[in-house]
C-alpha cells in the first residue's frame, strides 16, 4: 500500500503536504494529500478517500509536466486559495481550506509549476 510521495529528497524541486485540507484526483475526494515537483513530474498522492478503493492507482498519480495544459490559481470563499491542473488524462484540485500556511506554500507551487512550464 502506497503511503505518501514515493520519491528521494534529491529529486524534488518541491513538496507541499495539506494534512487536512481536501483535493479532487481523478475524479475522487480525498481528505488530506501530499504533492511533489520534481524537473519532468507532478506527483500527487490522496490520504483518505469515502470510497472504498481497491486499486491503487486512483490514490497516486503521477502527471507528466508535458502533458500539463494548464493550471489555475484560484481564491475560492469558502475552500480558500485553491489550485487546478489541468492535464491530458487527469483533473487535479488542490484546497487550502482556508489554511494561511499551506494557501502560501499552494501558491508557491503554482510559481514553480508556471516557471518549469515556461
Amino acid at each position: 500500500m502506497v503511503d505518501g510521495i514515493l520519491l528521494e529528497p534529491s529529486q524534488l524541486k518541491g513538496k507541499v503536504k495539506g494534512g487536512r485540507a481536501g483535493a479532487e484526483l481523478a475524479g475522487m475526494s480525498y481528505i488530506g494529500y501530499e504533492i511533489a515537483i520534481t524537473e519532468n513530474s507532478l506527483h500527487v498522492y490522496g490520504d483518505q478517500c469515502n470510497a472504498d478503493i481497491t486499486d491503487e492507482d486512483f490514490r497516486y498519480l503521477i502527471v507528466p509536466l508535458a502533458s500539463i495544459q494548464g493550471i489555475e490559481l484560484k481564491d475560492m470563499n469558502d475552500r480558500g486559495r485553491t489550485i487546478e491542473i489541468h492535464a491530458l488524462d487527469d483533473e487535479i484540485t488542490l484546497h487550502s481550506e482556508n489554511q494561511t500556511r499551506l494557501s502560501e506554500n499552494l501558491k508557491r507551487v503554482f510559481v514553480l509549476l508556471s516557471r518549469l512550464l515556461a
